[in-house]
């Protein structure tokens, strides 16, 4: 298929989530040698094997990165067994235990940093929950990562969900690798519309969001 295919994107996020039995990392560059069970899928290895298995050149690969968080309530942490991914006083942003990044932290959340996996998340030890997501910091690894592994750029799910200048996952990205005018990326409305669709919020152009 690569042969009809200008460039893949690799959806390198959701490595763990309400399907998996412990807190994990979902969007994690590396393996955990420490606490493997917190790192059931990583970025590296993702894309060792488009690359090597695949043989797809490294400058068709696209680096899909997230800007939401996913939650684990109920737990000690990374590798640790959770119940239940949202609560009535922290629903999500859009979906239970999913957080836009521009709501991220939460209020009594600290943020925390691994850079042996580089993932960062948020804890709150009186309500122990953990929520994954990207912070600036990984975000700034991760344009490194692109630019030493020679890929084809970065994408995002999803742009609204972003903060703002300096904080913005998608110009930290872009900065890093060498953009100057990231005042000009297009942050207009979705304009696409499908009356005809048979899905109610395509019909009604995502009320909702």
């Amino acid at each position: 298929m690569d042969q009809y295919l200008d460039f893949w994107n690799l959806m390198a996020y959701d490595f763990a989530g309400s399907w998996d039995s412990v807190a994990g990392h979902q969007a994690n560059l590396f393996r955990s040698h420490d606490n493997p069970t917190c790192t059931p899928f990583n970025i590296e290895e993702a894309v060792t094997y488009y690359m090597t298995t695949g043989q797809i050149a490294p400058s068709k690969i696209v680096l899909g990165m997230p800007i939401y968080g996913r939650a684990f309530h109920n737990t000690d942490g990374h590798g640790k067994p959770y119940s239940g991914v949202g609560a009535p006083q922290t629903p999500g942003s859009w979906e239970a235990g999913v957080w836009d990044y521009k709501a991220l932290p939460l209020a009594g959340h600290t943020e925390h940093f691994d850079p042996n996996v580089v993932a960062s998340w948020s804890y709150h030890p009186g309500q122990k929950v953990v929520i994954s997501y990207d912070t600036k910091e990984v975000a700034g690894h991760k344009a490194r990562y692109i630019a030493e592994k020679g890929l084809g750029g970065g994408m995002w799910w999803e742009a609204s969900a972003d903060k703002s200048g300096g904080q913005s996952l998608i110009c930290t990205v872009a900065t890093t690798l060498g953009g100057n005018d990231y005042a000009k990326l297009d942050t207009s409305e979705n304009l696409l519309r499908y009356p005809g669709s048979k899905y109610e919020n395509l019909r009604n152009q995502f009320p909702a969001n």
